[in-house]
């Protein structure tokens, strides 16, 4: 495998999971003492703890078992996942803002500029996802920028999947 494909495996697959299986803990209400919003009044009530801490968490584990079994040689790939995890979720949270700024109400889509905000709501982890794994010196920017490209196209693809399993209400 190119160097450049264990760098997608590394980043995407474990977050695909990560992320699947996140839906999946919500739409079961597993961890329920976490469900409770960060912050109501900044981010709305979808942004919760539980996923700052189901995400990073079990990102982690992923990425240090896809590392081992396919033998990528990543080091501190526990933290290396749990960063990208976190990552993944910091970077919904300026999106969520926005949005409750103009009015627009959690699980809401937008009615003005809709399009551009599905774009957003789909770029917005992939964007950082990839500029912390680009910051963290995992690969080249020309990479990351491809990267980038390939992980937004992929949560797009992914997020019609999740709502057509209704594990997801909107795209």
């Amino acid at each position: 495998m190119s160097s450049f494909l264990q760098h997608i495996a590394i980043m995407l697959i474990p977050l695909i999971v990560s992320n699947i299986l996140h839906m999946i803990i919500i739409k079961k209400d597993v961890f329920s003492g976490l469900r409770r919003p960060i912050s109501t009044t900044l981010f709305g009530t979808n942004k919760t703890w539980r996923g700052f801490v189901v995400v990073p968490f079990v990102n982690a584990f992923f990425v240090y078992w896809l590392n081992l079994l396919a033998d990528f040689q990543v080091s501190n790939a526990l933290i290396l996942g749990f960063t990208l995890g976190f990552a993944y979720m910091l970077f919904e949270l300026p999106n969520s803002f926005l949005k409750r700024r103009l009015g627009i109400e959690s699980g809401q889509q937008a009615t003005k500029h809709r399009l551009l905000f599905m774009l957003i709501d789909k770029m917005d982890s992939a964007f950082g996802v990839t500029l912390v794994y680009f910051l963290l010196g995992c690969i080249s920017l020309p990479h990351a920028l491809l990267l980038f490209g390939i992980s937004s196209s992929t949560h797009i693809i992914i997020s019609q999947l999740l709502v057509h399993l209704h594990l997801k209400k909107s795209f």
